[in-house]
């Protein structure tokens, strides 16, 4: 909360932000969860990861991998205990703009990027592209406009209005945005996912 003299104004927090009632967070972590193969996993970085909620239902498909949450002391602090699947999770703090844990097969992305501008999404995905080995995979959950506003979902284009209006420099993006995006951290992007939700997976490999 921010104070001034005579009133205090709620400001929202990034990450609230993006939770909107129609599309809550839980349908979106087991629509990321159930796109794509994690059965092969070894070790899965969750960058960004809040509570681990949606490393969480990865899990549930990779029953042979350990897992990282990665994000802000005060948000891995608040973890609970009991959430860490019997240690197969761990937590680890830091800032994604400068490093991110070493030695996972997959880093995940997922609900981060649309809240960052350009330059500062170049950042975490440097920082992402650092920590990996020339065989590991970037998963990035997010949803991508289509360029043609009439051939797009409404939905999409009212989140993207959502975004901006909350935060100027946050906005969701199509797929040639994430492309160049990628291309300039060193990334090579080889698919996008769809879901059974409005969001979709873009998997990205080391350059």
């Amino acid at each position: 909360m921010r104070r001034g003299s005579t009133i205090c104004v709620p400001i929202p927090t990034r990450r609230a932000s993006s939770t909107s009632s129609s599309h809550p967070p839980e349908d979106r972590h087991r629509a990321f969860a159930e796109a794509y193969d994690f059965s092969g996993a070894r070790l899965i970085a969750d960058v960004g990861g809040g509570n681990g909620e949606a490393l969480r239902r990865v899990l549930a498909r990779a029953p042979s991998a350990r897992g990282i949450i990665f994000d802000r002391k005060d948000v891995v602090d608040a973890v609970p205990k009991d959430k860490l699947l019997d240690g197969r999770i761990t937590v680890e703090a830091g800032d994604f703009f400068s490093r991110v844990p070493q030695g996972a097969d997959i880093y995940l992305l997922n609900w981060v990027m649309h809240d960052w501008p350009d330059d500062d999404c170049v950042r975490i995905l440097t920082s992402c592209r650092a920590a990996m080995a020339p065989d590991a995979r970037l998963l990035i959950g997010e949803l991508i406009l289509n360029p043609d506003p009439e051939a797009g979902h409404p939905t999409s284009y009212l989140l993207d209005v959502h975004m901006m209006a909350m935060f100027a420099t946050a906005r969701e993006r199509t797929e040639a945005e994430y492309r160049d995006l990628l291309a300039r951290a060193g990334f090579a992007f080889e698919r996008a996912i769809p879901t059974a939700s409005l969001f979709s997976v873009i998997e990205a490999v080391p350059r």
